[in-house]
């Protein structure tokens, strides 16, 4: 699941959040494929100029994890106003990395 309905939406609506989610998580991934270095929710928000709170791309980090797609590094970093926050990673084995980097080139 992508995105947690947690104010009870329905109908057009819960589907549209679910796809913005599942987007928001596409392009995360993406973007680790392409950095290829570890990242904390904070960077990704700001090197992709997301405009949605951390607490989403946070979100979609951890369903990537769930997913086995990040995993992290046991390394932290500051984040905004000063906090800790955990630095992610690809998990994939780099034949599969290739493959997906090779199907997002193909297809823009």
């Amino acid at each position: 699941m992508t995105f947690f309905n947690t104010t009870k939406e329905t109908g057009e609506l819960l589907e549209l959040s679910h796809e913005k989610a599942k987007t928001q998580e596409e392009s995360i991934y993406v973007f680790f494929l392409l950095c290829n270095e570890p990242l904390s929710p904070s960077m990704v928000l700001n090197q992709l100029q997301l405009n949605c709170p951390i607490t989403s791309v946070r979100r979609a980090m951890s369903n990537l994890t769930t997913q086995g797609r990040l995993e992290k590094t046991g390394q932290m970093v500051k984040g905004a106003y000063g906090k800790n926050e955990n630095l992610w990673k690809i998990r994939k084995a780099t034949e599969e990395v290739q493959g997906s980097l090779f199907a997002v080139a193909t297809s823009t």
